[in-house]
Parts: structure tokens; C-alpha cells; sequence
């Protein structure tokens, strides 16, 4: 998870650095969620019930205070986070009469990070640091924020929560 790391230091507008690289972040994380669930998870089934298999019983859940059962927030996460990043750009896609059309949605999904302070850089190194040596969650707001017409996927928290699966992986 390094590259990830060194992505939460961006941006740098004083290297004239601007993107935060968010889609970026979540895209390597949910892939590394879908690699995990199919090698190191010890059960059987399609690769999406394991995904959301995997996050609902590894996940650091009882941290947060979710608004949805355990199973629901792996449910949002695979559907309309990982899928749509995975294999739409992110946007919902159908099929009518063998041809594929945009859906226009009445909710809103998003991918948000935190920024610094001041709002215009990355996190730090120390604060990177800490993240990743906590075992209790720091206070960053939700990983999965769900209200009936949107849904918030915070990456610093999937970031910790990412870490912490393994980490309860390896010591089952």
C-alpha cells in the first residue's frame, strides 16, 4: 500500500501538483479488497459475495457509527463504489435492447478525502504515519456516510480500514 501512502501526500500546488488523486486512491484500494477476498479469504462463492463478505466481517465497523447494518455498507461498497469505479468510470451504466445508456440518478455517490488544514495539500508525512500505526480508529468522520439520497465514501478511512482487514486477516 505504499503508492497509496505516497498519494495522500498530493497535492502539492507549490510544485503546481493540483489533483488529489482520489478516484486513484479508492480504485487501488477496492482492488485490493477484490484481490484479498479471492486468495486470502477462506470461503467460497462469486467474487462479489466474497468482496462484500470479506467487508462485512473484516472491517473495523464496530469503530464508526453507521447508519446501515454492516452487510448494507458492504453492499454500498461493492455496488456503488467498487463496481462503477471497476468497470464504468464511475458512472451508472444499463443495458435496453442491447445497447448501453447512461441512467440518470436521483442520489448522489462520492468519493472525498480530507485535505490538509488549509485545504489545498495533502496530508503529511507524520500525519500518514499515524494513520497507519493506529489500531483505533482516528477521528476523520465516517468511512461510509449513507442518507437516503447519497452516499460519501471517505478514502482516509477506507485507507484505515483496508489496513486493519488485513491486519485481522493475518491474525484469524
Amino acid at each position: 500500500l505504499s503508492d497509496v501512502h505516497a498519494m495522500f501526500r498530493l497535492p502539492l500546488p507549490q510544485q503546481d501538483i493540483h489533483a488529489g488523486l482520489n478516484f486513484s486512491i479508492a480504485q487501488i484500494l477496492m482492488a485490493t479488497i477484490s484481490g484479498i477476498s479471492i486468495t486470502l479469504y477462506d470461503h467460497k462463492g462469486e467474487p462479489g459475495e466474497l468482496f462484500k463478505g470479506l467487508v462485512e466481517h473484516y472491517f473495523p465497523w464496530n469503530e464508526e457509527k453507521l447508519s446501515v447494518s454492516p452487510k448494507a455498507a458492504a453492499a454500498i461498497i461493492y455496488d456503488v463504489f467498487r463496481n462503477p469505479l471497476a468497470h464504468a468510470a464511475v458512472l451508472s451504466m444499463d443495458w435496453r435492447d442491447n445497447n448501453r445508456y447512461l441512467v440518470q440518478s436521483d442520489s448522489v455517490e462520492k468519493v472525498k478525502r480530507r485535505l490538509s488544514e488549509e485545504k489545498t495539500t495533502g496530508h503529511t508525512e507524520e500525519w500518514l504515519e499515524a494513520l497507519e500505526r493506529s489500531i483505533n480508529r482516528p477521528e476523520m468522520g465516517p468511512t461510509l456516510a449513507v442518507e437516503p439520497k447519497k452516499k460519501v465514501l471517505l478514502i482516509e478511512g477506507l485507507y484505515w480500514s483496508v489496513r486493519r482487514m488485513i491486519y485481522y486477516l493475518a491474525s484469524a
